[in-house]
Formats: structure tokens, C-alpha cells, sequence
């Protein structure tokens, strides 16, 4: 049997969406008698009839209507791979703002930062950092990178994985206190209004408010950790980072939260938004790993 080849069945497809020889040419860019050739050899090596030839232009056939669903995912398919391959040689440029928390901005944007720079070399990217959902949502930015159990209606994106959390304390500390009850450790919470987040629920309703030292800040409370001045839920990814933090074990009901790349839902299907959103999220699902900070 003939061996099918795409450039043969875009005739087809073109003939089929327009509905006569002349258009069908017309739409790609070669003469009438080419297209009227390579469908009559396709039908004749196929030993099949696509087409019937009515006053008002060429209607398929049934041999020929079973193909055109094929045909046209081939065609969508074929579309995105030169959207992709337009996007890779021409890049794209401008500035864009970027809106996500301290311990993502600070301990895993510059890595990928540095390899967006080589991808898109005329892209620049404006670092908005708020710890607070509402000021993420209202940056302004067209992109964001933010944890939470879901989106907000007004924002489209998507889900990276999930950050996991644990219960950390510095080597000398955990030493020092190591027959301590949980409720018994010097604790370092989540500060007033940071104390919505997934980690301030689920301090409140296993240790109030006993806490020695608060903040807003998974940094800050790593900080405070690192100077053994008690024990914090964080981030297992900020722990990590530091190298100077132990788990003080396995805790029940430790929290865990998603992690997303988003935009303002009025953005989709902008090209270069598109384009930065597929890098961020290929980025970020990268870190995923038995020891990484997503998963």
C-alpha cells in the first residue's frame, strides 16, 4: 500500500474545510492542478474515492468524512508544534512582574532566573515578594508563583506539585531538649496575620498561641531556628536550604499545601504569557524529587 505521508493528506484536509480545488489552492499557496493531482493519486493508491464533485464545490465522501476527524488533530497537532518551534527560534521579550513569597523568590526563582536569561535572553523579569495571598493577587503582576490549596476564581494557572511541611529544629537545640514532649519545646509561630496560612492553622489548633518568637516570614522563622530558639513548622524545601536544621521527627497531621503558577485569567492565551508560564511550571516540577521541595 502507498505510504501515507502528511503534505499528501493536507490537500485532502484543505479541499475538505474549503470546500472547492480553487480555494483549497488558494489556502496553500500552490496552483489548481497541483491539489487536483496529488488527490488523485492519493485516491488511487489508496484505491478509494474521497471526494464527490457537485455544482457547489467537492463534498466528501463516507471514506472520506471517517478521515477528517484524523485529519483534523493532525492538523491541531501540527499547529502546536510550529507555535513551539516559533516560540524556541524567536523567543520572546519584554518586561514582565513576577509576584511570589520570600522562601520561593529567594531559594528557588534565581536558579531558574539564571536559566530563563539563557532561553529568552530579551525577557525581563520584575521580582514582587509578599508573604500575603491578597497583595499576590492584587500585584498587578502577569505572573504568579504562589502555594495554596487551589486558585482563586481570577486566576488560571497551574499546579506544580505540593510543598510539604515539617517540624525543624537546630542540632543543639534538639540535643539539648531531647526528652521534651512536643508541647513541652519552645515553639516559633506564625505571626497575626500570617496566621490564615495552612502552617498558622494548624499551629493554632496544636499549640495556641505558646509561641517565643513569631513571624511572617518562613525565612525569619528559619533564622530563629538556626539560632536554637525553638522549634518551627516550615517549608521542607527551607529546611533543607539551610543546612543547619534536623528534623525533630514525624508529627501528625502536618500540613502540606500546593504549589501553582498562575496568571490573571484576562492573560491565557497571551503568547509570551503562555510561553513564561510553561517555563515556570517546567521549572518548578524539576525541584520535584525524593529530597526535593515539591512533589
Amino acid at each position: 500500500m502507498h505510504k501515507l505521508r502528511w503534505d499528501d493528506l493536507q490537500f485532502v484536509h484543505a479541499v475538505a474545510e474549503q470546500g472547492s480545488l480553487s480555494a483549497a489552492s488558494r489556502a496553500l499557496g500552490v496552483n489548481h492542478a497541483t491539489v487536483l493531482r496529488r488527490i488523485a493519486l492519493l485516491e488511487a493508491s489508496c484505491e478509494v474515492k474521497l471526494f464527490d464533485r457537485q455544482k457547489d464545490g467537492y463534498r466528501l465522501r463516507p471514506e472520506g468524512r471517517a478521515l477528517l476527524a484524523s485529519l483534523k488533530l493532525m492538523d491541531h497537532a501540527s499547529a502546536r508544534i510550529r507555535r513551539s518551534l516559533d516560540s524556541t527560534a524567536k523567543g520572546i521579550e519584554g518586561t514582565f512582574r513576577l509576584a511570589t513569597t520570600d522562601t520561593i523568590a529567594c531559594l528557588l526563582l534565581p536558579e531558574h532566573l539564571e536559566n530563563l536569561r539563557k532561553v529568552h535572553p530579551n525577557v525581563n523579569i520584575e521580582v514582587a515578594v509578599s508573604n500575603d495571598p491578597i497583595d499576590l493577587s492584587l500585584s498587578g503582576a502577569e505572573i504568579l508563583v504562589r502555594p495554596g490549596p487551589d486558585l482563586p476564581p481570577e486566576l488560571s494557572g497551574l499546579k506544580v506539585g505540593t510543598v510539604d511541611f515539617g517540624v525543624f529544629g537546630s542540632r543543639d537545640y534538639l540535643a539539648r531538649n531531647k526528652d521534651c514532649a512536643i508541647t513541652q519545646h519552645k515553639w516559633l509561630g506564625t505571626a497575626p496575620g500570617f496566621a490564615g496560612s495552612t502552617v498558622g492553622e494548624w499551629q493554632l489548633s496544636t499549640m495556641e498561641n505558646r509561641f517565643e518568637f513569631s513571624a511572617d516570614s518562613f525565612l525569619m522563622l528559619a533564622a530563629l531556628a538556626e539560632k536554637g530558639l525553638g522549634l518551627a513548622m516550615l517549608p521542607v524545601f527551607v529546611a533543607q536550604k539551610s543546612g543547619q536544621l534536623v528534623a525533630f521527627g514525624d508529627v501528625a497531621g502536618r500540613p502540606e499545601t500546593g504549589l501553582w503558577v498562575a496568571t490573571h485569567k484576562d492573560f491565557r492565551q497571551q503568547r509570551d504569557i503562555e510561553v513564561l508560564l510553561e517555563f515556570f511550571a517546567g521549572a518548578l516540577r524539576r525541584d520535584i524529587g525524593q529530597d526535593g521541595p515539591v512533589s
